[in-house]
């Protein structure tokens, strides 16, 4: 999972990372759990962090009812064969301010209906209950970025200029 830097905006490595960024479930709106298996844990490279309720300087997993801070820049857990940083640290880069970039992690079903999400350039993202970018007001209400690519088969990245 990733994220691609186009323009940079300011990398945040202040915040601690909470238990929940290295435990976190990534399903989305699919929670069958025969996909839990190959599902990775932790947080992702392009998902959503929040800014915790009640810990000074706490990253989260972004979810209902928390504010968005940015957005990871690596995933929290890594892989078996990967260094650590988070791990060792309990730290990781969350991006933010202005920044242009491409992820390849984002909702692709209607999380009210069970339909798939519509992504326009031009259209306003916001975070999902999962921690992803959506066009859903679902989970906040605060505008994360602006659409600047549409996911296709070919080059299946969002692209979008953040606003937060």
């Amino acid at each position: 999972m990733a994220l691609t830097i186009l323009i940079r905006g300011q990398l945040n490595s202040i915040p601690v990372l909470s238990d929940a960024c290295f435990t976190k479930a990534n399903y989305g709106v699919n929670t069958n759990t025969t996909l839990s298996v190959n599902v990775p844990r932790g947080v992702l490279g392009g998902s959503i962090a929040a800014a915790s309720a009640g810990l000074d300087y706490t990253a989260v997993p972004m979810s209902t009812g928390l504010q968005p801070i940015g957005l990871f820049v690596n995933d929290a857990a890594g892989a078996a064969f990967e260094n650590s940083p988070a791990v060792a640290s309990g730290k990781i880069a969350v991006m933010k301010a202005m920044a242009s970039v491409e992820v390849d992690v984002y909702e692709t079903q209607n999380a009210a209906n069970s339909g798939l999400v519509v992504y326009a350039v031009g259209n306003y993202l916001y975070g999902s209950a999962q921690g992803f970018l959506t066009t859903e007001t679902t989970a906040s209400a605060v505008v994360i970025g602006v659409v600047t690519k549409i996911p296709s088969t070919s080059s299946p990245t969002l692209g979008m200029d953040m606003r937060i």
